[in-house]
């Protein structure tokens, strides 16, 4: 990531070539939604510390889902996470997370298909995770 420090050093030596490079880099884009991720997921996980076991309880017992070392949710689970939060519109999960909505179409076919009960109530089942029970 660049720093403020640095775009401000580059600008004071008219170093605008530099700049342009660094701040159009792909790389560059890569941070940015890499710490975009990594925020949304403590916050989300701090409003449902338990979402990770509670959306596995959907699915069959050698289906679950779980976040590669060093992540804290994996696409799937992002994607379902929106889902909780009442967010269900492909095209705007898509556009969130820089997805095509053809790979979240993608990711939430194949992960219904590996719950437990009738597929039809599955996203219902999701937005009930870390409710309170009365």
């Amino acid at each position: 990531m660049i720093s403020g420090k640095k775009v401000n050093r580059k600008l004071k030596a008219n170093q605008t070539k530099e700049l342009v490079t660094l701040t159009g880099s792909s790389s560059l884009v890569t941070d940015e939604l890499k710490e975009l991720y990594r925020n949304f997921d403590l916050v989300f996980l701090n409003l449902y510390p338990d979402f990770v076991e509670g959306f596995n309880s959907l699915l069959h017992d050698d289906e679950h889902i779980y976040p590669k070392e060093g992540e804290l949710l994996s696409p799937e689970l992002r994607i379902y996470a929106l889902v909780r939060l009442g967010i269900n519109d492909s095209v705007k999960i898509a556009g969130f997370l820089h997805y095509s909505p053809q790979t979240v179409y993608n990711y939430r076919l194949k992960v219904r298909n590996k719950a437990k009960f009738a597929k039809d109530n599955f996203l219902e089942a999701v937005r009930q995770i870390g409710k309170l029970r009365e």
